[in-house]
């Protein structure tokens, strides 16, 4: 079975960006993916827009201010995956981003285990 990937995003006020950003999470070209929204008290429209993408892999959970780190933290602990990408509300992913760089930590984990070093997936 394929790696699931977590793709963690903090937001606050990105209400001119978070719909964009969430398509090019949504259309990463590997399959099994779990996508994290923590809006943190926005005062926009940036709650609302995000709602609008809910599915059964994409969670939008909100917080009251409290920061960038407390929303990426709140991300991180609701998180499952067995990699993490973060991604904050006004950047977008290359569609096979989160592809290529899961294929490239494979490679190195197998370079690094053949070195007698043990590399582990996040474990929560």
């Amino acid at each position: 079975m394929k790696a699931l990937v977590s793709i963690l995003i903090p937001a606050f006020n990105a209400q001119e960006w978070i719909a964009d950003t969430l398509r090019s999470a949504i259309a990463q070209t590997w399959e099994r993916k779990e996508i994290i929204v923590v809006d943190d008290g926005s005062t926009d429209q940036t709650l609302a827009i995000a709602r609008q993408f809910e599915s059964d892999f994409l969670r939008v959970i909100t917080q009251k201010n409290q920061g960038a780190a407390a929303a990426r933290n709140l991300a991180l602990s609701l998180s499952r995956g067995d990699y993490l990408q973060w991604l904050d509300a006004d950047d977008l992913l290359a569609p096979d981003k989160v592809a290529r760089q899961v294929e490239e930590c494979r490679t190195l984990s197998s370079k690094i285990r053949s070195h007698g070093v043990v590399v582990r997936p996040v474990s929560h």
